[in-house]
């Protein structure tokens, strides 16, 4: 009983430094963040009316997220950060359900803390915990059906093990409407969870008719989702498949190892030190593959430059915390924080430590004498046939388009527990300083780099706040993507996407943005043409676009460059 009570109070303690984090770096901002602003409206109009209205962008069901944040917009009435709010404690219940996890897989408290924090304060997960886009709650599913299994494997009576199995799957069920992919756990954890068990009386015939009513919901549920006006289910099989569309793929999968031993890397940093105690032949492999592996990376990627080659190698989260100069949110580059030459040495030092855990792994060491941690026998078949659906959903993401950095965050909980189950059984029972060290630094960039994000958008809604009080219709600005995404729905009711097939013909060709020369044109505005920009907020004056009379906004940051500037420009065709 003690150290259940412990390992309740440290996993509080994980949850409440987590949400302390996301508090700290300061996350308000009126105006949309990434993709939220179209959930933001979905839930508004629920909230209001008490229907689920999509409009055009969401490809998630939202699901049970909508009546979620609805409860928080009667409580503290209509705005982003209180429908952002409704994330806070879902981010926290799934830090604590890592860290639950972890510690029923037999990981000692130390590294249990870390690995749960390792999840918690990570540029991954930090800057989706702050907004409202539905990978937290899609994370929160995944850990839940997790724990569940793990009640089940622990259970002392074949009832109560049923009894855990069941609402495992029927929780995963209701829970996987937020975003489809969280439907693995019913279809996939689930049954693996049953065929560890099979010898218990009643799993067997229990696990098949779970899994025939998963199948049967989710099929159901994505019927009803296929039939909502301007809700976008994406198809698997998206056309013909050619050799260069393989090769893209199986760099994007190479870009999806990387990423996942960044995002994972204060933990795989305990496997430098390891380094020294390496042969010479150990080190020369590693060398070797060291450059094969930036080869593959060049002769396997579309073209580009070598920014998208090295960390964070995949784009969307991470990359957009002072470390790309340009994400496609707005025209013009941003300053960045990590220069090129740092993201190099830091992707060596990943890629070096992830080759020593598999040089490690290949030396066959012993296991150690005493180690408390659970059977990897276990583990790997109730985490890996789970792990490898979920790579197989991101093929066709992998194949005719890119692949997010925040897709990954479902896969990250499991990178996490098997890093520190190999680590405890194989090298030492604790992780050693370097760690500690990592973390914090991750934990710290996160903070840092969320908090500048929000600063900027706080930055973008000031300078479009300037226009508008000279006069100026929203449908005449361009703030940038997520900024126009919810003019345009608030103007049109719906982004004119090329795949909208409900209702028929919603999808109308936008020449309008053909008007500009081609370096002044916004991605995002073919889908906004209710939007018709007279003035653009940009990150640096373009040379395509005439000076305003507006004054530039000024914004601090915690990141170098410390004070940073956003432009208010018009279009070369207009007056003052």
């Amino acid at each position: 009983m003690p150290e259940q009570s412990h390992a309740v109070r440290n996993g509080i303690i994980c949850a409440s430094v987590t949400a302390a984090s996301v508090l700290a770096s300061w996350p308000f901002a009126e105006m949309g963040f990434v993709d939220d602003w179209s959930y933001v409206k979905t839930a508004f109009v629920f909230a209001r009316t008490g229907h689920i209205v999509y409009n055009g962008w969401a490809t998630a069901m939202l699901g049970w997220a909508i009546p979620w944040a609805a409860l928080f917009i009667k409580l503290f009435g209509f705005s982003f950060t209180a429908v952002r709010l409704s994330t806070l404690p879902l981010a926290m219940l799934s830090v604590y359900l890592l860290h639950a996890s972890l510690v029923r897989f037999g990981i000692t408290a130390r590294n249990a803390i870390v690995g749960a924090l390792t999840l918690g304060l990570s540029p991954l997960f930090l800057p989706l915990a702050a907004s409202y886009m539905t990978d937290i709650a899609c994370l929160f599913c995944i850990l839940l059906c997790l724990y569940l299994c793990q009640r089940a494997l622990a259970a002392h009576s074949d009832r109560a093990t049923i009894l855990w199995l069941a609402c495992a799957a029927l929780t995963n069920i209701a829970g996987g409407t937020v975003r489809q992919i969280a439907w693995l756990g019913t279809l996939v954890m689930v049954p693996s969870t049953a065929w560890v068990l099979r010898r218990r009386a009643g799993v067997k015939r229990t696990a098949c008719l779970l899994w025939i009513g998963s199948v049967l919901s989710v099929l159901a549920c994505m019927r009803w989702f296929e039939r909502q006006p301007y809700a976008l289910p994406e198809k698997i099989a998206q056309g013909p498949v050619t050799g260069t569309m393989l090769g893209h793929m199986l760099a994007e999968l190479l870009k999806v190892l990387l990423c996942l031993a960044l995002v994972t890397f204060p933990i795989l940093a305990a496997w430098i030190p390891i380094l020294r105690s390496l042969n010479r032949s150990a080190l020369t492999r590693i060398a070797c593959i060291l450059v094969a592996m930036g080869a593959a990376s060049i002769v396997l990627g579309n073209r580009g430059s070598l920014e998208h080659r090295i960390m964070p190698w995949l784009g969307h989260v991470i990359g957009t915390l002072s470390i790309f100069s340009s994400t496609g949110e707005m025209l013009g580059s941003r300053p960045v924080t990590l220069t090129l030459p740092m993201r190099v040495g830091l992707s060596l030092v990943v890629m070096a430590a992830m080759l020593t855990l598999v040089e490690q792994m290949l030396a066959k060491p012993r296991r150690r004498n005493g180690s408390r941690a659970a059977s990897l026998h276990e583990a790997l078949w109730i985490l890996g046939p789970f792990a490898i659906s979920y790579v197989v959903f991101l093929l066709p993401r992998a194949l005719y388009s890119v692949v997010y950095d925040r897709y990954l965050l479902g896969l990250m909980p499991l990178a996490v527990i098997m890093l520190l189950l190999v680590h405890q059984r194989w090298v030492a029972e604790q992780l050693p300083a370097v760690t500690v060290a990592a973390l914090s630094l991750f934990a710290l960039y996160a903070i840092a780099g969320t908090h500048d994000w929000f600063a900027l958008n706080r930055a973008r809604a000031a300078g479009v706040a300037q226009i508008h009080a000279s006069g100026v219709p929203a449908t005449s600005i361009q703030g940038g993507f997520d900024y126009d995404g919810w003019t345009q729905i608030e103007a049109a009711g719906y982004i004119n996407d090329v795949r909208l097939r409900t209702p028929a013909n919603s999808y109308h060709v936008n020449l309008s943005p053909l008007q500009l020369s081609e370096q002044c044109r916004l991605n995002f505005a073919e889908y906004t043409p209710a939007i018709h920009p007279k003035y653009f907020v940009v990150f640096e004056p373009m040379t395509c676009l005439a000076p305003s009379k507006y004054p530039p906004v000024t914004y601090r940051t915690w990141l170098p460059p410390f004070q940073r500037m956003i432009y208010i420009q018009q279009a070369p065709n207009i007056s003052n």
